[in-house]
């Protein structure tokens, strides 16, 4: 009797936590209203946008993930200092909207800009919080999550080729090929204007 009291309290434990409602209409848009209060405007891009679809696109490296019938995150914030990432984690926990963050890593699985089931969610896109520290003095480096392995790299690459060097290496990556077709987040960044990109990694 013990036993079977004991699998009913743990099958309604399993029911109540793994339930997690969408949330409302009304939610979505207290959770807009609150982003509005405390992050600037044009760091906030909604579905009517109309930079949301670039936006969204900018860092995806998997089409599959990309189709008409995946789901769309009610908005993309870019948040350009520490207080931005805190208002939107604060506003998704008060209005009950989920938040997927994208940070300069890898996600071949699209699973920081979309969901897997209808939902109402929101997207932190860190693309803006990429700088790369480095203290000699101190054998340190401090490293932004929005950065990407290959401008990680390039830091790394300008200390041990030198950034002459370093810049001679990535002029000839620009001419072999200019479109950086054959990019990966590891690659070296072409020294030539990409278009559509939203940040030129050698300046």
């Amino acid at each position: 009797m013990a036993v079977r009291a004991a699998r009913a309290l743990a099958l309604v434990f399993c029911v109540i936590f793994s339930y997690a409602p969408a949330p409302s209409t009304a939610s979505a848009g207290d959770f807009l209203k609150c982003l509005s209060a405390a992050v600037p405007s044009q760091l906030v891009f909604t579905q009517s946008s109309p930079s949301f679809t670039s936006v969204l696109v900018s860092s995806i490296r998997n089409p599959r993930f990309f189709t008409p019938a995946t789901v769309r995150p009610l908005c993309i914030v870019t948040p350009t200092n520490a207080s931005h990432v805190q208002a939107a984690v604060l506003c998704g926990r008060r209005n009950s909207v989920r938040l997927r963050v994208r940070s300069g890593g890898h996600d071949y699985e699209g699973l920081s800009y979309r969901s897997t089931r209808p939902e109402e969610f929101a997207v932190v896109d860190l693309a803006n919080l990429r700088s790369v520290r480095v203290n000699r003095g101190d054998a340190t480096a401090w490293v932004d999550s929005g950065a990407t392995v290959g401008e990680l790299g390039k830091v790394w690459g300008e200390r041990y080729f030198g950034a002459a060097n370093f810049k001679r290496l990535a002029i000839t990556k620009g001419k072999a090929d200019p479109g950086d077709y054959f990019r990966n987040e590891q690659s070296i960044p072409p020294l030539v204007p990409r278009k559509g990109h939203r940040q030129a990694l050698i300046s």
